[in-house]
């Protein structure tokens, strides 16, 4: 929370606007990437199968001819081993956490249990419902993503599904998300598609066991990147609202605040811009929304998000076409965390009007 709200105040604060704004972000970036232990990556070739980088690079040259039928699971499938966790009651919430094996193991034993949390305000009456969120890159804990999305959880149940190497799933001697994002562009690739697999366990999950029915859904940064994936590919049809999404994942890689570790690493090994550009082709998502035109969709995002950077969010807008915006011109990527009271007052009244809550 700390980190997120230092990093909120610079992209607001008097160094804003000044020229050496995305130079000094980068470098608080990585100081507080240094304090929490994040973006730490030993030998670059540890990231890499036993054929190296011509081996990732051939896999990735697989997984862009379709991207979409790499990463679409099983039609359908139940969770397997689901287990109910104990129920806590916090001072607004009462949360109730659910964990199954992952339909597309990984082999990494934390990785390959899947973590649910479900919350409900305390007092509310019994519903048959749920808003599913998906977070962003180097999670660790729940608390601030409990902390925006308090304002919705105020009127839904809202479940939160731990994404591949994040949360819990991550072993002590990993940082959160190191498995999604390193020196090894195809390790992404792999990510995503368990990420959609977990996704549909998931929402059988929370239908089979909790019965609770998903009505819509939230992605925040790669979250948000995740759920226009998956709808893109005709596998979500419920209403979506993306957060400060990224788009195309070289670019912002490249030319964001994040990362430089992981660039130091690729440069190791014979990466350059131009390679993974090529290896990552088609993890842009400006390249596939179109086919979500005139889907209820609601676009959140901040002028001064340098995770992604300019043009890169209003390329993927324009694609896109939302149904409705929510625009903040002069706060970043970590920024509209801050903003939560405004951005789920937005939600609500969207998922109001698209029909996917009942105004009584």
């Amino acid at each position: 929370m700390l980190a997120f709200a230092a990093t909120a105040w610079y992209q607001n604060g008097p160094y804003a606007m000044s020229n050496l704004r995305i130079r000094w972000i980068r470098l608080l970036g990585r100081g507080l990437n240094a304090i929490r232990g994040f973006d730490r990556y030993g030998a670059p070739t540890s990231y890499f199968g036993p054929g190296g980088v011509a081996e990732a690079e051939a896999l990735c040259a697989a997984a862009n001819r379709d991207l979409f039928e790499y990463l679409r699971p099983p039609a359908t499938f139940d969770p397997r081993n689901p287990a109910r966790g104990p129920a806590v009651r916090r001072t607004r919430f009462d949360v109730q956490s659910w964990s199954f094996d992952s339909p597309r193991p990984s082999g990494d034993l934390y990785n390959d249990r899947v973590g649910v949390r479900v919350y409900r305000r305390q007092g509310a009456q019994a519903a048959d419902h749920v808003v599913l969120f998906h977070h962003p890159l180097y999670q660790r804990w729940h608390g601030v993503w409990e902390f925006f999305l308090g304002p919705l959880i105020e009127h839904v149940p809202v479940a939160i599904m731990a994404g591949p190497w994040h949360f819990q799933r991550s072993a002590a001697c990993r940082f959160p998300g190191e498995g999604t994002v390193n020196p090894n562009p195809y390790r992404l690739f792999e990510s995503l598609r368990q990420w959609c697999h977990d996704h549909h366990a998931t929402v059988r999950l929370l239908e089979r066991e909790a019965r609770l029915r998903v009505v819509a859904e939230i992605g925040y940064s790669l979250g948000g990147f995740q759920i226009l994936n998956l709808a893109s590919a005709g596998e979500i049809d419920v209403p979506l609202v993306t957060v400060s999404s990224t788009n195309r994942y070289a670019w912002g890689l490249w030319n964001g605040v994040m990362g430089h570790n992981i660039k130091a690493g690729m440069r190791a090994v014979g990466i350059d811009y131009e390679r993974l550009a090529e290896m990552t082709r088609e993890l842009q998502a400006e390249r596939h929304v179109a086919v979500l035109r005139g889907t209820p969709t609601l676009y959140v995002y901040g002028g001064h998000d340098y995770v992604d950077p300019p043009p890169s969010l209003e390329r993927l807008r324009e694609q896109l076409q939302p149904t409705r915006t929510l625009f903040f011109p002069k706060t970043g990527h970590a920024g509209i965390v801050f903003r939560a009271r405004r951005v789920m007052t937005e939600v609500l009244e969207f998922l109001l009007e698209t029909g996917a809550l009942d105004p009584a």
